[in-house]
């Protein structure tokens, strides 16, 4: 008896009880075989398989591998810079990686601005910093919802936030000191990992943001040759003042990424350094995020260190040392690198396999609603609460100097104020302030 749904099969039998000679009952029961195929057809399509990458009941690991054995090796190569294309047979959308919150979200349209890093030092409240960078995380959490609410997903407008800087600020000729908690590495550490605590959030399934630890190591000038330095130091000098505040930030902050630096370390170029990247990162720290280069700085491995010919190379030596992400275009030729022997796919994979599981933990894979984070309001952009914070975060970074030679109070009778740099006549406020300009200088 074939198995048909009742209105099917009450509709065949009453053709068969009406009709008397074989002729119709043969046609009878090839309607009903028609239906109950045409049914069952029905039934299987309808059905919808929800593929292991985006089944959140499986662990994040799972998915990851079933999406990146998805892939073909030219879209693998592809997401592994920081202007990533979309896959839309798999579902995965356009992503910028490069977003900027040093001390507000940056260059992305309207944010609370904080102090800069070198005062939000100077405050000393690890409390404070924690507080600032959590409004920092909200804001580009509501920021990046509304901006691809909109279609867009362009850069600064994504989730991993390549802040804090961490280096070492002892010389002033560098010219990023500003960006630093200046020159001790304790202090630089301690503050670090609030910093990153509250960017990252407290959630125990999904990240804020990312936050990214920047720019590993030995990176703190000269400025105009950061492309070509090589920075030569001891073991000492290496672990007394350039690398407390990054295993702290790794170890205690639990920052997902790090960023290598442009200079070359000891011969080795920073973001291809088997010393930096594996001995010390992955073995010694055991860190399990991912490490995105500095901008342009995998391209400098081959036009400006020198220690390579061609791309390929530099991109093969880079993901082979433990960068996972390019800033920059150089590793659309790993398939390349591959054809040529110079890297597997494995060694790819184990790379994109870093990037993937970071964008898992955003919840960038997963439905909105069940995504802690993704349902934060826009209205805390720029609002009372954070502006009143960035308030309280200027008056903490205030810094009393010696008063020598009664330099203070000014006089009254002072006829003009030089206000020297470019925020003065470049800068954009969020809202309007007044500024006493100079008539003489």
């Amino acid at each position: 008896m074939l198995n048909l749904p009742a209105a099917t099969k009450n509709h065949v039998e009453a053709i068969i009880s009406t009709k008397k000679c074989s002729a119709w009952r043969m046609m009878a029961v090839s309607i009903a075989i028609a239906l109950c195929a045409s049914s069952c057809s029905t039934t299987k399509t309808t059905t919808y398989q929800v593929p292991p990458y985006k089944n959140t009941a499986l662990t994040t690991e799972e998915r990851v591998d079933d999406l990146i054995q998805r892939m073909t090796l030219e879209e693998k190569a592809l997401q592994m810079q920081n202007q990533s294309p979309a896959i839309e047979r798999l579902g995965i959308p356009e992503y910028n990686w490069w977003t900027e919150g040093l001390h507000g979200v940056a260059r992305a349209g309207l944010a609370t601005v904080f102090p800069q890093a070198i005062g939000l030092a100077a405050t000393w409240d690890e409390d404070l910093m924690h507080d600032v960078a959590g409004a920092i995380g909200d804001e580009a959490r509501a920021k990046h919802h509304a901006f691809a609410a909109k279609g867009k997903r362009n850069i600064y407008q994504g989730l991993t936030i390549w802040s804090p800087n961490i280096n070492i600020f002892r010389d002033p000729r560098w010219g990023r000191g500003q960006e630093t908690y200046g020159e001790d590495p304790f202090l630089t550490g301690k503050l670090a990992v609030q910093f990153i605590q509250g960017l990252q959030g407290d959630d125990e399934q999904y990240l804020k943001t990312v936050a990214t630890v920047k720019h590993f190591a030995v990176h703190n000038g000269p400025e105009p040759e950061r492309h070509s330095f090589n920075a030569v130091i001891n073991t000492r000098e290496l672990y007394q003042n350039y690398l407390p505040q990054f295993e702290m930030a790794l170890k205690e902050g639990g920052a997902q990424s790090v960023m290598c630096a442009y200079n070359r370390f000891n011969g080795e170029p920073a973001c291809a350094s088997p010393t930096l990247l594996k001995k010390i990162l992955r073995e010694d720290w055991k860190f399990e995020g991912f490490v995105v280069s500095d901008c342009g700085a995998i391209e400098d491995i081959h036009k400006h260190h020198k220690v390579t010919q061609t791309e390929q190379q530099s991109a093969a030596v880079s993901v082979q040392a433990g960068t996972d992400l390019n800033c920059g275009k150089m590793y659309k030729s790993l398939p390349l690198a591959v054809s040529e022997g110079l890297i597997t796919e494995a060694e790819i994979d184990v790379a994109l396999k870093r990037l993937m599981t970071a964008r898992m933990q955003l919840g960038m894979f997963d439905a909105p609603e069940t995504v802690k984070y993704a349902n934060t309001p826009y209205d805390v952009v720029n609002s009372e609460k954070h502006q009143a914070l960035a308030l309280k975060a200027a008056r903490h970074s205030i810094v009393l100097l010696k008063n020598d030679n009664n330099t203070l109070p000014l006089k009254k009778d002072l006829k003009s104020i030089a206000v020297i740099g470019l925020t003065p006549t470049s800068g954009l406020p969020c809202s309007a302030i007044t500024m006493a300009y100079p008539k003489k200088l």
